[in-house]
């Protein structure tokens, strides 16, 4: 297990598996920045690294899991997840955290006899919500059908999947790439001395530069929440 995240409205989401593609590539990044040498490659690379991590579902904000990565939400129970949410107008339906979902790995419980027993799809839960990008999934008893009983205890249910954007199966909306590219060209002058300085000039007195010009960067991040304004979870 890599990473727990507390999950507001019931249990907590382990990583298991992090992400390893690239939302924006190196030469994309590049591409909109207008830079065709290589002398910057390095400071380029770090700052989309940290533009992704502001946002990715590890360590960022908007809720959304950018790059494909394997979570497990553990649960007390079946009702852990449920006591302010029915996604789908389902009162039985668990919500997935991060999305969107690429697949269901697994879902597991220990029953009032503490033995590991574990669901197959078909026949003892169902998907909600499947195909959407922009909105949450859900896991949800079969037609008609309810929960087993689990044995209320710590990640008594363990349900374990596959959530991001592949390019797929989950085709990534161009405004997310475009908020990192403006994020990277915001991050670009934090991480070298001779672009973007902004002086503040008194008559007589003296001046005063800045490593970063305090109303370029104001407008970008204007419009990278602009742009991700219809895809935070929160």
């Amino acid at each position: 297990m890599f990473r727990n995240n507390d999950i507001s409205d019931g249990g907590r989401a382990v990583l298991v598996v992090p992400p390893t593609d690239d939302v924006v590539t190196l030469a994309d990044a590049k591409q909109m920045l207008g830079i065709s040498g290589t002398d910057q490659d390095v400071l380029i690379q770090a700052a989309i690294y940290a533009a992704v991590d502001n946002l990715d579902a590890a360590s960022g904000w908007l809720g959304r899991a950018l790059r494909a990565q394997t979570w497990e939400l553990q649960l007390r129970s079946f009702d852990d997840r449920r006591a302010k949410v029915a996604p789908f107008n389902n009162p039985l339906a668990i919500p997935l955290p991060y999305p969107p979902l690429l697949s269901i790995v697994s879902v597991k419980y220990f029953d009032v006899a503490g033995v590991d027993q574990a669901l197959v799809l078909g026949t003892g839960y169902r998907l909600l919500g499947l195909g959407a990008p922009l909105e949450r999934q859900a896991v949800a008893p079969v037609y008609n059908g309810a929960w087993p009983v689990a044995r209320v205890d710590d990640a008594s249910v363990r349900i374990r999947f596959i959530c991001g954007y592949d390019e797929n199966q989950n085709v990534m909306p161009r405004q997310l790439k475009s908020a990192v590219c403006l994020a990277v060209r915001d991050l670009m002058p934090l991480l070298q001395r001779d672009q973007m300085l902004f002086e503040d000039r008194v008559e007589g007195v003296g001046s005063k530069r800045y490593q970063n010009n305090p109303e370029f960067a104001a407008v970008t991040r204007n419009a990278i929440a602009g742009l991700l304004t219809n895809l935070s979870v929160y």
